[in-house]
């Protein structure tokens, strides 16, 4: 019972983020990776707050407990500034590789951090969920070699070792203080540390590539405040299905499930808008819903 309550709120937040991606790389081309992150966890914040007459659960709890959160949330706010830089700078066909790789070491660190064990059964759909990741988002040019060039693959990295990281550290202040609490703190602490790196960066360097705002750079329309909300909605949205899974569930499948994002976005464009998936994509995708087939059978 409680594996299957991670797998579906990993698998909601696979979702939401996959809605959410796409928009944030959008934003993070145009207003630059920290104004991005910042209007998005200060738009998602309402939703959040919401949870607490859903769950009963308080805003805050101890001053103790808020900073743990609020130090959680700067590390929380570098890997989101990290990956949105990555969406920024690209390029996406390199981005999108590493990206899928959150599950594995996510899974990774519970393991070693936390003490989790997996059943042969629950390894070996780590190992598929991993190759079906990387299979579905990588594409062989030319000699069918993919090279790691530019800071935006390796920005990417970092971004997916650090938030591995603070997805570990996150399941005690969860389980000891409830998800609503935590997750309000995280996410204050994105906000405030994206607003102070912003107003550095702007200060000594205006219109830094893929952080700053470019100083030739189009401004957002007005009618984009609607997108900004709903981009934020849909990250709050999987940030708290992520949370709530982490209340419960093992930190390796709310995980690696939630990690599926680029996939299910993939398999939207299948579905939804009729694209045509390269011959390697098919095999990952059908690597991934294996994966998720075994976790959740069996």
């Amino acid at each position: 019972m409680i594996l299957t309550a991670g797998f579906l709120y990993g698998l909601g937040a696979a979702i939401a983020f996959a809605l959410a991606d796409p928009g944030a790389a959008f934003l993070s081309r145009r207003m630059g990776a920290l104004a991005a992150t910042l209007l998005v966890a200060i738009a998602g914040l309402p939703l959040v707050a919401l949870g607490t007459l859903v769950y009963n659960e308080p805003l805050a709890t101890s001053v103790s407990s808020t900073v743990v959160g609020l130090l959680l949330g700067v590390g929380a706010a570098i890997s989101y500034v990290g990956l949105y830089y990555a969406f920024a700078v690209g390029p996406l066909s390199v981005v999108g590789p590493i990206t899928a790789l959150f599950g594995t070491v996510t899974v990774l660190f519970a393991v070693l951090f936390l003490g989790e064990r997996l059943t042969i059964a629950e390894t070996v759909a780590v190992i598929i969920a991993a190759s079906g990741s990387i299979l579905a988002a990588i594409e062989f040019k030319g000699s069918g070699r993919i090279q790691l060039i530019g800071l935006g693959p390796l920005s990417a990295l970092g971004a997916v070792v650090l938030g591995s990281a603070i997805t570990v550290m996150m399941q005690h202040p969860i389980r000891a203080d409830g998800w609503v609490p935590t997750v309000i703190a995280v996410r204050i602490g994105v906000a405030i540390t994206a607003c102070v790196a912003l107003f550095a960066v702007a200060k000594f360097w205006p219109g830094m590539g893929g952080l700053d705002t470019p100083t030739n750079g189009a401004r957002l329309p007005k009618r984009f405040v609607a997108l900004i909300a709903a981009i934020g909605c849909f990250d709050a949205i999987a940030f708290s299905s992520y949370a709530i899974g982490l209340s419960t569930a093992p930190v390796w499948l709310v995980g690696l499930v939630a990690a599926t994002s680029p996939i299910v976005l993939l398999f939207g464009g299948l579905v939804i808008l009729h694209e045509r998936l390269r011959p390697l994509q098919w095999v990952g995708v059908a690597f991934v819903f294996s994966s998720m087939a075994i976790i959740a059978f069996g």
